[in-house]
């Protein structure tokens, strides 16, 4: 079935606005209408066929806000991006409060506005999959009714037959009516478990509870194992004398006549009936055979439709849960909040006496314990989160190093694995009678792991491990996409505050650089004899370069891309920062490895990464020492592909470990005079380019830190 082509509607009254956009998304392959009339827009969006309406704020004749307001009136999922060259705070905050899908600023870069189309696109298809699925669910839901209504009218029907499905009553009810007809003295319905290992009795009469309750039969060992196993029923005169089946019987049944009929549907075997002890103490004659394999039929219906009944109870559950949790999720402030709503609504179907959250570090190889519930051991606060007033984090860390080789997607493995871990140490709760462990990945890798753990006699199935993964997976996508949203609205407000604090600074630094220069001008000796000066003078300077970094940081925009030789920016790095190297005596070494050097990169900002790093070098090696920088192809610890790596080294002083892991905060320094945002930018930079990093260093020896660029195809 070829790809629908998805439609867009551009609103701009300036047409170059319109032809520029358009261009741009034809070359995606994307169907684009565009408008310099909103009134005709309106026409075309209400003729349904458009999946996407993107509308400048300010037009003549109609607004983008009066657009977005039509456009909810009639289709509440079509998504409305608005443009505008007039940004304020209110008209950001109106427009996302009135449903507006995106806010972008003119003069529109590209690169955001092609990813802001394609998320918009990509939610619209979400949600029009959510409504096929609650639709689907609603079809189902009318079918399962119609079913459980035949049923209820098949029982009705039988005079002596309840009208309960999958109950034990209702099976008992049918051995007793089987056992009647056949005037048998003992009788029981035994169903193959889920792997179909091993059957157990789920209804009888004439048999002690003990032996009701603690009979587990493997496929195969036994009578009824053998007909279950080959699907073939069975009649036996006497079992205590029968030269094949006396050691299998041990004398459960007694010296007596024996029936064994499968309960097949489809060509599956789901268990066995059985009927023992004639009343008169002969034997079970072909018409006694004929008659249980007419109940064995019943049975089999019986036990096949409250299976069906059971699947389809859990399916209606898991989209009530997914329901709920859309409807809440925007409620929730933490992830310990976010946790225990999740445990909330999955313990309702799936029984959870305790649960451990933890962390993943790929870097570390450790698993870490983030929030805990049912465990007396591990102190918890009132959220739910590891109480480390009273609890050393350190001591709760499991390492776990076999985890890279192990296939976390399958959630048997990964429960045996985690379980013995936690068995086999003393930091933590041994896990409970059944155990069940949910890998939760972001961005593809694995970022958390949740176990379960129950004091339930039956493990948990099948059934039980889908719908845990189900709903911890899509309630884990939308908390993200919730707190994405959150974030890009207060990344909006930070950015225009400190765009208009920044604009305020850079007036009086100018009129004081002035001032300098004049006094420079006219009074050079002044000027050169006092440093007094002279330190206003850098102090300006490094003013300057804190309102452009504070200017930088808060720009949430994508920058322009070109392939680039990342070779040429790191020797051109090299040279402007020359003269500092040759003043505090430090040499400078390269070495590439044989690669393909060309990357789609913005070249002004990986020279920034280069600058600040090799700056950073400089200011930790005051009395000289080595710089040198090495590229390689290396694959970093928690990826599975190969990436460039640039390792930027320095045999300088190293930084502290317990201020390594902070370094990259914002406005985090170790500097007296720094701003904190040199190595927040560098992070930001990096993870623009979809690359990642880390450092190394020990103090009083040196740092490194490893940049790493995705290979261009």
């Amino acid at each position: 079935m070829p790809k629908k082509v998805e439609k867009i509607i551009i609103i701009d009254d300036e047409k170059r606005m319109c032809d520029s956009l358009s261009a741009l998304l034809s070359q995606s392959s994307y169907e684009v209408s565009t408008f310099q009339d909103p009134l005709e827009a309106m026409k075309q969006i209400e003729s349904g066929d458009v999946d996407l309406v993107v509308a400048d704020i300010k037009m003549p004749r109609m607004t983008g806000l009066e657009i977005l307001e039509k456009v909810r009136e009639k289709d509440e999922l079509l998504p409305v991006i608005l443009m505008t060259a007039y940004a304020t705070l209110s008209s950001a905050v109106e427009a996302i409060s009135k449903g507006a899908y995106d806010y972008l600023l003119k003069p529109i870069e590209f690169t955001q506005f092609e990813l802001a189309i394609k998320r918009a696109l990509d939610k619209r298809n979400s949600d029009r999959f959510r409504l096929r699925i609650v639709d689907d669910l609603k079809e189902s839901n009318d079918k399962l009714k119609r079913h459980v209504n035949e049923l209820n009218a098949l029982y009705e029907a039988g005079t002596s037959i309840g009208s309960a499905a999958n109950s034990t009553e209702l099976l008992k009810k049918i051995v007793e009516i089987a056992a009647k007809v056949t005037e048998a003295k003992v009788g029981s319905v035994m169903l193959l478990d889920d792997a179909g290992e091993y059957l157990t009795i789920e209804a009888a009469i004439g048999l002690t509870d003990e032996i009701i309750a603690t009979t587990k039969l493997p496929l195969g060992s036994s009578i009824a194992g053998l007909v279950a196993q080959q699907g073939v029923p069975m009649i036996i005169d006497d079992v205590e004398n029968d030269e094949k089946f006396r050691r299998m019987n041990k004398e459960r049944y007694g010296a007596a006549s024996l029936l064994c009929v499968p309960l097949r549907i489809q060509n599956k075997v789901l268990g066995v009936i059985n009927m023992a002890n004639k009343k008169d103490g002969g034997i079970f004659s072909a018409d006694d055979l004929r008659l249980l394999t007419t109940f064995a039929g019943q049975v089999a219906v019986t036990v096949d439709d409250a299976k069906q009944f059971e699947e389809n109870r859990r399916r209606l559950a898991e989209f009530r849960i997914l329901h709920e949790l859309n409807s809440e999720l925007p409620r929730v402030k933490t992830m310990n909040q976010f946790r225990r709503l999740l445990i909330e609504k999955l313990n309702r179907v799936v029984k959870i006496d305790c649960s451990i959250w933890f962390n993943y570090e790929a870097e570390t190889g450790h698993l870490v314990p983030a929030a805990a519930s049912g465990i007396k051991d591990i102190p918890v606060t009132e959220s739910g989160g590891i109480d480390l007033d009273k609890v050393n984090p350190e001591s709760l860390k499991l390492s776990v190093p076999e985890l890279e080789g192990l296939d976390y997607n399958n959630i048997k493995e990964l429960t045996g694995y985690l379980t013995g871990k936690i068995k086999s140490g003393n930091n933590l709760p041994c896990p409970k009678t059944v155990n069940m462990a949910i890998p939760i990945a972001k961005s593809g890798e694995l970022a958390e792991i949740v176990l379960f753990g129950s004091d339930k006699e039956r493990p948990y199935d099948d059934a039980d491990e889908s719908l845990a993964r189900l709903v911890i997976s899509q309630a884990a996508i939308m908390y993200e996409r919730e707190k994405s949203m959150l974030n890009a609205t207060r990344l909006v407000t930070m950015g225009n505050m400190i765009s208009e604090i920044s604009h305020d600074l850079r007036k009086p630094l100018t009129s004081l650089k002035g001032t300098l220069q004049i006094i420079r001008k006219k009074w050079p000796e002044l000027f050169e004899n006092s440093e007094y000066f002279k330190f206003a003078e850098e102090e300006i300077y490094h003013m300057n370069e804190l309102v452009r970094e504070l200017v930088d940081f808060s720009n949430p925009n994508k920058y322009q891309t070109k392939k680039v030789d990342l070779r040429s920016i790191i020797e051109r790095a090299a040279e402007l920062t020359g003269p500092d190297l040759r003043k505090n005596k430090i040499s400078f070494k390269k070495k590439f490895s044989k690669a393909n050097w060309e990357l789609i990169v913005n070249k002004n900002q990986i020279m920034e990464v280069m600058l600040n790093l090799f700056i950073n070098a400089i200011e930790a090696m005051p009395d000289g020492g080595e710089l040198s920088v090495t590229g390689i192809i290396e694959r970093p610890d928690h990826k599975k592909t190969d990436y460039l790596a640039v390792k930027i080294a320095d045999t300088g002083v190293g930084i502290k470990k317990e201020k390594l892991s902070r370094i990259f905060e914002r406005y985090y320094t170790t500097k007296d005079t720094g701003t904190g945002l040199g190595l927040a930018v560098v992070e930001r930079i990096i993870s623009a380019h979809n690359g990642t990093l880390k450092v190394d260093s020990t103090e009083g020896k040196g740092t490194t830190f490893t940049l790493y660029f995705p290979l261009s195809p």
